[in-house]
């Protein structure tokens, strides 16, 4: 399960198997805690076959809560012809965060003059702790810990937003980004470029 602005939850993913090497109609369930909460029917195309998670006609319309659950299918005569683990997720299980809408002033500057940069953080996933970087030509020059809220940020940030200042010590055109790491890693971060500040003598 993600989440798209505008939408809500969205269902992703397929459940796909074959079956014989024949066309037949049989039925999917999914089942939770040994309690069916959905079947779909379908047919199988030369025994291959795919129900989908979403709206449409034919795929998995419920939204299960997140854990291991158990895909089974069904014959004409109701006998089980396979049973396998399914695995469901959603947005909120994980950390999810994004350099919100930075900006850096002036885009200008000599050297030993600061440049300011200012960025938020949003969220879109689990809640979690992080590290904010201030990026120049690719290394850190300054970082910042904070946490943020599990949720998903559509219109405003709803993490921190934090101020970095840099003075260059020499001229030139330099590479501006914001980073953030979670638990040490890239993984539910995100890296974001801010532009290029020209520094003169």
């Amino acid at each position: 399960m993600e989440y798209g602005c505008g939408t809500g939850q969205i269902r992703s993913g397929s459940v796909e198997g074959q079956a014989g090497d024949c066309n037949a109609e049989l039925i999917l369930e999914i089942v939770d805690e040994n309690e069916t909460i959905e079947e779909v029917a379908f047919e199988t195309n030369n025994g291959r076959w795919s129900v989908g998670f979403g709206e449409g006609p034919g795929q998995v319309r419920t939204i299960p809560s997140s854990g291991d659950k158990r895909a089974r299918i069904r014959g004409p005569d109701g006998e089980i012809l396979a049973s396998e683990k399914l695995t469901v997720s959603h947005y909120l299980d994980s950390p999810d965060i994004d350099v919100w809408r930075p900006e850096f002033d002036p885009e200008t500057v000599t050297v030993g003059e600061d440049v300011t940069v200012v960025f938020s953080i949003a969220t879109f996933g689990a809640e979690t702790s992080f590290t904010a970087a201030l990026l120049v030509d690719g290394e850190a020059v300054e970082t910042r810990d904070g946490t943020v809220d599990s949720g998903a940020d559509c219109q405003v940030a709803s993490g921190p937003e934090y101020e970095f200042s840099y003075a260059f010590e020499e001229p030139g055109e330099h590479e501006l980004a914001g980073r953030i790491t979670v638990d040490g890693s890239s993984k539910g971060g995100h890296t974001r470029s801010i532009g290029t500040v020209t520094v003169t003598q």
